[in-house]
Order: C-alpha cells, then structure tokens, then sequence
C-alpha cells in the first residue's frame, strides 16, 4: 500500500480539501528521504499531493517511514500518530459531530 492510499483508506468516500507535508520521518532524521521539491508547509490539492505520497507505506516499528501529514477532507481531518516506536494513520471528525472519540496509541 502507499502511503497516499494509507491516508485515503481513513476516510473512504470523502473529498479531500487540501493537505499539507511535512518533514519525513523525525525531521532531520533521513534528511536523504526526502522528496525532492517537496512543498513543505503549503496547502495542496490531492492531485498535488499524491506525486510527493505515493511511496510504499509500512506501518511498523522505529523512525517513522513517511511523512507528517495533515489531511483535511469535507468531514475529517487525518494525521499521522506514532506511539511507542510504531507509527500509523488516525482521523477525527471535522466538526462537532457525534462520535465514539479515540485515543491514539491506546487500546
């Protein structure tokens, strides 16, 4: 799986709204991981954004194997979490909504 199909699996169906990239890994950590040209910091449109997060994605443990991420879309907003050594993908609501709230890195 992608990374970008990582993010996209959180909230199936939505549209996203922008998206915005981050450092790799734990910022200086894998500097030579970088993508070239990578747009740190700007809102992006998908289209945009799935040249720069369409690498092989592992959710597993150590340094954190992609990008900081924020992903907003019509009703959620996803990010990257890493807990204890193993990094992974969450999403919450948008906007006040009903929901069964998480807590990432818990059980």
């Amino acid at each position: 799986m992608t990374f970008i199909e990582e993010l996209l699996s959180k909230v199936p169906g939505e549209t996203v709204v922008g998206i915005v990239i981050g450092a790799f890994g734990w910022e200086a950590y894998n500097e030579e991981l970088e993508l070239a040209g990578s747009p740190k910091g700007k809102v992006m449109s998908l289209d945009e954004a799935k040249h720069f997060l369409s690498y092989e994605y592992e959710s597993s443990y150590g340094a954190p194997k992609c990008h900081a991420v924020t992903m907003w879309t019509s009703d959620s907003i996803v990010f990257v979490v890493q807990y204890d050594g193993s990094t992974g993908v969450c999403s919450i609501p948008r906007n006040p909504t009903d929901h069964i709230p998480i807590m990432p890195g818990g059980g």
